[in-house]
């Protein structure tokens, strides 16, 4: 009897230290958590945080408001906003008028015109070229005493062109009937690429004592 009761405690005891030996190994702690976290991770954001470990897309920016595309004239690196104020570089140029401002009265001192009665003031026409090409003229305005002279004459005209040079040739119009010679007074030449960072509406030309202003507007 005495063996059996033994028996049964022994079991008891071997059960119980059993289950406290589970229990002990249930409340281990974790050693290999790792805390999360969230916040802005971009050191270009206003508000980078530099202990978050995951970006949570919250990240803020200055607003740099500009013209973003690279080939307009005001193009603004440091934009981050487009607001649409691009500018681009015109393509053409359309010339309305020519305005002779000053020329030579006289021949190397002797009179362009010898008419009937003596002499006679100029007989004025122009023509644009490009290269040897003419591409418009005009009619002439006849016996010239002074300046400015107008010319709208076959105008307006778009140059289409803007990095090639172009003359503005003046003539006395000595023709009767188709017979003579138009004698040359003198000539301006301009290339339109070259004015372009002046702006405006006019453009000055000036060679050998002729002084011409063309009035102009820039094309996109």
């Amino acid at each position: 009897m005495k063996i059996i009761v033994m028996k049964r405690i022994l079991l008891v005891l071997t059960l119980t230290t059993s289950i406290f030996a589970c229990k002990k190994e249930d409340v281990k702690p974790n050693t290999n958590t790792t805390t999360i976290i969230e916040g802005c991770m971009d050191i270009d954001a206003l508000n980078y945080n530099p202990e978050a470990t995951e970006n949570d897309g919250s990240c803020e920016y200055n607003v740099v408001e500009g013209c973003m595309d690279t080939i307009a004239l005001n193009y603004n690196s440091y934009a981050t906003v487009d607001d649409g104020s691009c500018e681009y570089p015109p393509s053409e140029l359309k010339l309305s008028t020519i305005t002779i401002n000053s020329m030579p009265m006289t021949n190397n001192g002797s009179n362009w015109d010898i008419g009937i009665l003596g002499s006679e003031n100029p007989d004025v026409f122009y023509v644009l070229k490009q290269g040897d090409g003419d591409i418009i003229s005009s009619s002439s305005q006849d016996n010239i005493e002074s300046c400015p002279i107008f010319f709208t004459e076959n105008l307006p005209y778009t140059i289409t062109n803007l990095s090639q040079e172009y003359t503005i040739e003046l003539y006395d119009n000595d023709q009767i009937a188709g017979l003579g010679e138009n004698e040359l007074i003198g000539s301006c030449s301009f290339t339109p690429n070259e004015s372009i960072t002046n702006g405006g509406d006019k453009i000055n030309i000036t060679s050998n004592g002729i002084d011409m202003t063309l009035d102009i507007e820039w094309l996109q």
